[in-house]
């Protein structure tokens, strides 16, 4: 592959990866919520998440699932589905989400994970992302798995290193994410976000 080509794939990962959707700002309260060290959990689910759904890309089903109408607004609706149960359950718990400093009902590590994992997978444009840019930047004159593996790692690389940044910023700044919104505001402003991305995947 070429320098030019991979620069390319290079600078349309690392926007994707800056910017914000579900998983970032799942990333970021609970990086406020229950500390760096695990919030990286989350971290760690969220880009096997990406993982995952490369590899569906570079085998093909990817292609697939998006000439399918069904499948794909199958996919859309389940993933809108899973933001709603999150954007609910953090809306109206008033422990685990309360943004506290103090916080005696932290879940477990493998549930963090589990979570960001779900949340991951549950979007779609992810799939759409990968299936649209593999095609254009791997040559079939070369070898593939190579590149496959340079494209994805890329992506992998740039996913764990701005989440785990926006997880630090959280983190180091939640005293004033508090002061901002208020502790009782924090959780439903959170949760509401989260039914706003389910609306926008929906309608977008």
């Amino acid at each position: 592959m070429e320098l030019s080509s991979y620069s390319l794939y290079f600078s349309i990962s690392l926007l994707a990866s800056i910017s914000i959707g579900p998983s970032v700002i799942l990333a970021a309260s609970n990086g406020i919520n229950f500390g760096r060290k695990k919030a990286l959990a989350g971290v760690l689910g969220h880009v096997s998440a990406v993982m995952i759904l490369a590899l569906i890309s570079a085998s093909g089903l990817g292609i697939i699932l998006m000439a399918s109408d069904l499948a794909f607004t199958l996919i859309k609706y389940a993933g809108a589905g899973y933001l709603v149960y999150i954007g609910i359950a953090i809306w109206r718990s008033k422990g685990k989400w309360a943004f506290a400093d103090k916080n005696t009902q932290t879940p477990a590590k493998r549930a963090l994970f589990k979570q960001s994992f779900l949340l991951g997978l549950s979007n779609p444009k992810a799939l759409v992302f990968f299936s649209a840019l593999f095609p254009q930047f791997i040559q079939p004159a070369q070898p593939i798995l190579p590149q496959f593996l340079l494209l994805a790692g890329t992506s992998l690389c740039n996913a764990f290193v701005f989440t785990s940044v926006y997880v630090v910023v959280a983190f180091r700044f939640r005293q004033y994410f508090l002061s901002a919104i208020g502790q009782r505001w924090v959780g439903k402003t959170t949760g509401g976000i989260f039914i706003g991305f389910a609306a926008a995947l929906v309608t977008g």
